[in-house]
């Protein structure tokens, strides 16, 4: 198929070399090479795109590959629409697909699992207010990719509710298979506790192209930090003994942040590489 859009493209090159001959003195240059670069994209963009190695999941029109050494397999699974009633304030939504990774090797938490959830977005925004504003955050976010990252302006996890994104690190624009989105690493509290060790989440905000389906990923992952209940100011950014000092609160909360978006990728566990992979290989495919 490679070789096929390959052949086409030279071929295209050759007859608007014999098209650009034949045309009116007025013509201007610049033509040609906007046909050339236009066509080269095309070619580049029906190539088939690699697949990375690792232990192939699907379900239903939704596929992706999980890394060696991050799980040893997924369970997909249709999730029923649920309203205030049967899911909570926080669980209302529409029917969607989700997948757990079993055996994942990161941080077991007590109510997070490793899960990768798609949503047919303008159903799931219009039954779930936290939803809408996540969806309105994340298209804000694609719309302007060269805009600074920061907690205030990110998506944040639908599904979480109420409790506030207390911090964004290792934000990043990511894309995957049809879609684009934005992954980070974040700690959700009812009130602005300390980031500990391990009790942050790597999560991913995304979108298909055509608007239709929201990706939300969550993993449970361990920071490359010593800080715990018992020491909160282990790594050297001083947690505010008064939690109405806001400028305390808001100098550590950034202190945290640069230490993580400092940290290598290999240093968190898992691997922010390991994850960044699998969520490149999702694809959606049509129903």
């Amino acid at each position: 198929m490679k070789k096929n859009s390959i052949a086409t493209f030279f071929l295209l090159l050759a007859v608007i070399a014999c098209t650009s001959s034949n045309a009116s003195p007025t013509a201007e240059p610049s033509d040609v090479s906007t046909a050339v670069a236009a066509t080269l994209q095309a070619v580049t963009e029906n190539a088939p795109t690699p697949q990375p190695a690792g232990i192939p999941a699907s379900f239903q029109n939704i596929s992706f590959m999980i890394p060696q050494g991050l799980a040893d397999g997924a369970v997909g699974e249709i999730i029923p629409a649920a309203t205030e009633e049967s899911g909570g304030p926080w669980g209302v939504a529409p029917e969607y697909i989700s997948f757990t990774l079993t055996n994942y090797t990161g941080r077991n938490d007590e109510f997070f699992k490793a899960t990768i959830s798609i949503y047919p977005a303008a159903e799931y925004a219009a039954v779930n207010s936290w939803a809408a504003s996540s969806l309105t955050r994340l298209q804000a976010v694609l719309a302007s990719p060269a805009a600074q990252l920061t907690n205030e302006s990110l998506p944040t996890i639908p599904f979480n509710g109420a409790a506030a994104q207390q911090y964004a690190a290792q934000a990043k624009l990511l894309g995957f298979n049809g879609g684009n989105g934005v992954r980070m690493i974040s700690q959700y509290a009812q009130f602005p506790g300390p980031i500990l060790k391990d009790n942050s989440l790597f999560h991913y905000e995304g979108l298909t192209a055509d608007g239709k389906y929201m990706v939300a990923v969550v993993f449970p992952i361990y920071l490359p930090l010593q800080t715990s209940a018992e020491n909160t100011s282990a790594d050297g950014v001083q947690y505010p003994a008064d939690l109405s000092d806001t400028n305390g609160l808001t100098a550590y909360f950034q202190g945290i942040t640069d230490l993580l978006n400092a940290a290598s990728a290999d240093s968190f566990q898992p691997a922010l590489d390991q994850l960044d992979s699998l969520i490149q290989s999702i694809t959606i495919s049509a129903p």
